[in-house]
């Protein structure tokens, strides 16, 4: 696809992008894909901040034909316009779980990537490893040089798998590494020694069950105990995840005029690495993320 940039996230700290109250037992839960039930970040609210990062407010939109042309504006018939710059959703690509070797892993799944596979060739990007196969639910595929192999086995959690070294999952980590963290970075060496490949339905587990729920109370000022009804869970993406969604910009909205062309919007906007703060709870330190751009 033309005029396409991928955009990466790296929670820094743990993300509550949330849906409000649940029905379980976890009161404010994160968003979860309808389908696969994995983590999700909207391109909405992915959009809701970036916007906000570039202060397009909508006085500085009605003054500033370029963040008018990105991001649209609301109004009238006469000048109302959609913004020019479109995100998809960003969906999982990798979730840190803990590990008995190495402190903890970052995992995917073989339809993980194979999904991560068929977005990366629709929006154009070339040269990409293989699709990995569906593997046994006793075996990891690991990257060459992991620091995760205790006498052959891998430990996750409560969860045991026999390690096998695979080229596949080697080639995927020196991409998505060099991806999130910059080719010949440090952190990209150390991701590819602590990805690994899971069996399916070990990583739907891991999905479930491995992300982090907080409990929280709000403390009576007068009496200093728990405010009554001030008691809940809240969950969040644990810090280290990794997801990844596509922008596109086909053409340009509401230009007045202006020289304004899709790769302009695309250099101006989605270039350069951003500290993000997506979702809730920012005053306890939530939701900081590396918004990282890649080109097609």
């Amino acid at each position: 696809m033309p005029n396409t940039r991928l955009y990466w996230l790296h929670t820094l700290s743990p993300t509550h992008v949330g849906i409000g109250r649940g029905v379980g037992y976890i009161d404010l839960p994160i968003d979860r894909d309808a389908v696969t039930n994995w983590p999700i970040v909207r391109g909405s609210g992915f959009k809701g901040v970036w916007a906000d990062y570039h202060k397009a407010n909508e006085e500085n939109r009605k003054k500033d034909p370029i963040l008018r042309a990105a991001f649209g504006i609301t109004g009238g018939e006469s000048e109302a316009n959609s913004g020019s710059l479109l995100p998809t959703d960003a969906k999982l690509v990798c979730l840190p779980v803990r590990s008995f070797r190495g402190t903890f892993a970052w995992t995917t799944s073989p339809l993980c990537l194979q999904m991560l596979h068929r977005t990366l060739s629709l929006a154009g990007v070339a040269n990409l490893p293989q699709a990995p196969q569906t593997l046994p639910e006793d075996k990891a595929h690991h990257a060459t040089g992991s620091m995760l192999v205790e006498e052959k086995h891998i430990y996750l959690e409560d969860l045991d798998f026999t390690a096998v070294e695979c080229h596949i999952a080697s080639a995927w980590a020196d991409k998505i590494g060099n991806w999130v963290f910059g080719k010949n970075d440090p952190w990209a060496m150390e991701f590819q020694k602590r990805f690994v490949v899971l069996p399916d339905l070990a990583f739907d587990f891991l999905c479930e069950t491995g992300t982090e729920v907080h409990t929280r109370v709000r403390i009576d000022d007068d009496l200093k105990t728990v405010a009554k009804g001030a008691l809940w869970t809240e969950e969040s993406l644990p810090a280290e995840t990794i997801l990844m969604g596509v922008i596109q910009c086909d053409r340009v909205f509401g230009k007045d005029g202006e020289d304004i062309t899709p790769d302009g919007l695309l250099d101006r906007f989605a270039k350069k690495t951003l500290t993000l703060q997506i979702g809730g709870k920012a005053t306890v330190g939530r939701g900081q993320v590396r918004c990282v751009f890649t080109e097609v």
